[in-house]
């Protein structure tokens, strides 16, 4: 397969993945792949997956944070 096509196929693949597959928001993407199917509010709330999850988001985005602010500087 020449250059060209594999260009335009990778152009439709990436077509066809953006109008098929969402994103999952950052928030909730622990309880992707939790084994309940739902949650009440209250389980919700209280999930050690998620509340761990958060922690490590947390963690990430005040690393990020830092290095941009060290970017910045230099």
């Amino acid at each position: 397969m020449d250059d060209q096509k594999r260009n335009i196929l990778q152009r439709v693949l990436q077509r066809l993945k953006n109008e098929w597959v969402q994103e999952i928001p950052l928030e909730i993407a622990a309880c992707e792949v939790c084994r309940k199917t739902e949650c009440t509010e209250d389980e919700w709330i209280t999930c050690e997956n998620r509340i761990a999850h958060a922690k490590c988001l947390e963690e990430i985005r005040l690393k990020s944070k830092g290095q941009n602010k060290n970017n910045l500087a230099t």
